[in-house]
């Protein structure tokens, strides 16, 4: 290792950003064979590195990836960052600045899309800019992208603005959670906290820090686990909206004694959760209201055999499940047991692909009782019930072939709501059900979809192009390349068929009930 006055401040652990790529130093000093003092960086954007931290058959660092590392000479051009006191005092103290803002605001802007964040407000910009020098009325602060690595000196930041409630540190330097809490230290009437896109490691005194002042927290683009989130609810308990969105949660394990005892809103947007068994560990939260799932690579929704609705997600009104891989419609159905749920957001499924827009939206509309909300658009009495009699009908001759039979169960799984439905509005008469050809045609056919040995359940109109076909098992088995199907006849197993023509409709080739297609890349 080097004097640290030989590379200025940086040290292992430091953030630094050199060509607008950011990333950790775990090294300070020579490489064998290369002359000069070097800094061995494991960049944030993998793409930027070459090694894992080993060169020559030497080690110096660890990566967090096989290619993430790489080494800079120390020179010129290298951002070590400042400090929050010199970016808040830059940022609002000239007038002349109104530039560097609105550019600012613009990189805000952009994160805002990339992770499609409406909570994340550009306030501040057009009203802070002409107030110079006049720090203490300062209630919203955004130094987003302004190369903060430090606070600045013990009670400076209370001394320069007492008053701020709102403050966007994200896209910094910051490398520790104890500059965060020398900085939440220091503002009494803070309550709207946004480190996003900081990667911090935890001092060993976490237990030290308490701040119940704070109610928003937002955390993206971290690389946090859950176990990280448990953790920083334990130093801002009375957190009421909790953004985690993009970091690397995979698991939900909530404990008995926890402290998000005040959470309304949690987003865990962009997250690899996949199962639903880690949400219901959610059910602990008994205040949660709004849940963020989209985007968590979920294939499925089921509750457990213990659910009990008025002890599990007994405050939850809103759930968004978009841009998920759900691909069964008794995942949605299931959700008929949030008896508050009445805001639902779910587009971006295999599950709706196969029927027209307006079709899934009545189909989501009859399985749960309660929703008043769909997609953004409020479901009025009549729309209910129309969609709940068109659903009676959808499925009436598919009820009476099961009814008193062994499917009988397994229908009433999917179609939870059906006798309900059926008490609610009668059922139909036999001339809205009477089987006419046309009729016979587009009722729904099963399908075995096997790639790799793995085999998949779906039920699909015969109506449906092999194109939309061959988009739907793309997403059903999260394919990167296009790929072929082929149809084996369950009755004759020695007929195979490509289906290559995109254009034709599934009952083109005379598919039947319980026919596999063989999926291949």
């Amino acid at each position: 290792m080097i004097p640290e006055s030989s590379t200025g401040n940086c040290k292992v652990g430091c953030r630094i950003e050199y060509g607008r790529h950011f990333g950790t130093v775990k090294y300070v000093g020579p490489i064998e064979g290369y002359p000069g003092m070097w800094l061995g960086i494991d960049w944030d954007d993998i793409e930027r590195g070459k090694h894992n931290g080993t060169v020559n058959g030497v080690y110096y660092f660890d990566t967090r990836h096989p290619k993430s590392g790489s080494f800079l000479k120390v020179k010129e051009g290298i951002n070590f960052g400042q400090s929050l006191i010199n970016a808040i005092r830059t940022r609002y103290g000239q007038r002349d600045n109104e530039l560097a803002a609105k550019f600012v605001e613009q990189e805000l802007l952009v994160f805002q899309q990339s992770i499609r964040a409406p909570f994340l407000e550009c306030v501040g910009f057009d009203k802070v800019i002409g107030k110079q020098s006049d720090f203490s009325s300062l209630e919203v602060v955004n130094v987003r992208l302004q190369s903060v690595s430090s606070i600045g000196t013990p009670n400076e930041l209370c001394g320069l603005c007492p008053n701020i409630r709102d403050i966007d540190v994200s896209k910094n330097l910051l490398s520790c959670w104890s500059d965060i809490f020398l900085m939440c230290s220091q503002l009494e009437h803070l309550f709207v906290l946004n480190v996003s896109e900081n990667i911090l490691f935890f001092p060993e005194n976490c237990e030290d820090y308490v701040f119940p002042n704070i109610t928003v927290l937002i955390c993206g683009y971290m690389m946090l686990t859950w176990s990280d989130v448990i953790k920083l609810s334990s130093i801002f308990p009375k957190v009421k909206e909790l953004r985690v969105p993009y970091n690397n949660i995979t698991n939900l394990m909530v404990p008995v004694q926890h402290h998000l005892i005040c959470l309304k809103v949690l987003d865990l947007e962009g997250n690899a959760i996949r199962h639903w068994t880690e949400v219901n560990k959610l059910s602990l939260l008994l205040t949660l209201e709004h849940l963020i799932l989209e985007n968590t690579k979920l294939e499925d929704i089921r509750f457990d055999a213990t659910f009990i609705p008025s002890s599990h997600f007994p405050s939850l009104t809103k759930l968004n499940i978009t841009a998920n891989l759900i691909n069964e419609w008794r995942s949605l159905a299931e959700l008929n047991k949030l008896q508050k749920l009445e805001y639902l957001r779910c587009v971006r499924n295999p599950v709706l692909e196969p029927e027209k827009w307006d079709t899934s939206r009545q189909l989501i509309i009859a399985k749960l009782e309660h929703l008043k909300v769909l997609n953004g658009t409020t479901i009025t009495s009549d729309e209910r019930r129309g969609a709940e009699y068109d659903y009676v009908k959808k499925y009436a001759l598919e009820w009476l072939r099961v009814k008193d039979t062994s499917e009988q169960e397994y229908f009433l799984l999917e179609h939870s709501r059906y006798l309900e439905l059926i008490a609610k509005h009668g059922f139909p008469e036999e001339s809205e059900i009477v089987v006419q050809p046309n009729i016979l045609k587009s009722s729904l056919i099963a399908l075995n979809f096997e790639y790799e040995r793995k085999i998949i359940l779906k039920k699909l109109p015969p109506s449906i192009t092999i194109q939309k076909l061959i988009t739907l098992v793309q997403k059903l088995f999260q394919l990167t390349e296009r790929p072929t199907l082929t149809y084996v006849s369950g009755s004759k197993s020695d007929i195979v068929i490509q289906l290559d023509n995109e254009m034709k409709e599934l009952a083109y080739y005379s598919i039947r009930n319980g026919d596999t297609i063989t999926v291949e890349i």
